[in-house]
């Protein structure tokens, strides 16, 4: 009968150390090479907010060209986004354009008092007001909608939309936060606000410098 020799313990102690050297030599370079998942979730979220915010202010449905007569109370010399007599307009029609994690807004009027989607406080509204809406998409990207309004007929006036890449996971934290632990975070944000102003232009916020580079085409996305 044949025998087979087997492994004695020198070599698998051998073979561990090699892997073991294997290990450390490699993965450092994976690590490397693995995107940055927050940050392709923030691009995610960019290109779907100057997309869909494309849409809305090239429908005359909802808001008029440039200094036309707003559908809401028909009086002349709005300039898109600031059309609306309701601060809830905007985040109504945004949110009817994707697919809700709690399924879809409820109607504009609802929206206003429905606490799931409207929320007070500092802390739940990114820096962008001191209350606002919030909804999240199914993909799990949280958007916050302020609920000031714009100036009517300033080219100049803006709003902030804040976004939260990854729901409730950590660190949930964007960049120029006063909080103690989102100070030293370096680049690692889950968090940015966009600047949209009344004229359909998209921004992101001066502050949010990561996010700021992520958008650029030729970024690293480490």
């Amino acid at each position: 009968m044949k025998r087979f020799k087997g492994f004695t313990l020198s070599e698998l102690l051998i073979a561990i150390g090699v892997l073991g050297i294997l290990c450390a030599l490699i993965l450092p370079m994976i690590a490397g090479t693995t995107p940055n998942q927050n940050k392709l979730m923030m691009k995610k979220a960019y290109n779907i907010f100057t997309n869909v915010t494309k849409e809305l202010i090239n429908d005359s449905e909802h808001y008029p060209v440039y200094y036309g007569i707003c559908p809401d109370n028909n009086t002349d010399g709005y300039l898109g986004f600031d059309c609306g007599t309701s601060n809830s307009k905007l985040p109504y029609l945004f949110s009817a354009q994707l697919t809700l994690a709690k399924g879809r807004i409820p109607d504009e009027n609802t929206l206003k008092t429905n606490s799931d989607y409207s929320k007070s406080g500092t802390a739940n509204c990114l820096g962008t007001g001191s209350s606002c809406f919030v909804f999240e998409t199914n993909d799990g990207i949280v958007w916050v909608f302020p609920k000031d309004t714009f100036t009517k007929g300033s080219y100049t006036d803006s709003i902030l939309i804040g976004v939260d890449v990854n729901g409730d996971r950590d660190p949930n934290c964007y960049q120029g936060s006063n909080t103690t632990e989102c100070k030293d975070k370096d680049d690692n944000f889950d968090q940015f606000r966009i600047e949209l102003f009344a004229d359909g232009t998209v921004k992101i916020n001066s502050q949010d410098e990561w996010a700021k580079d992520a958008i650029q085409a030729n970024s690293s996305l480490k």
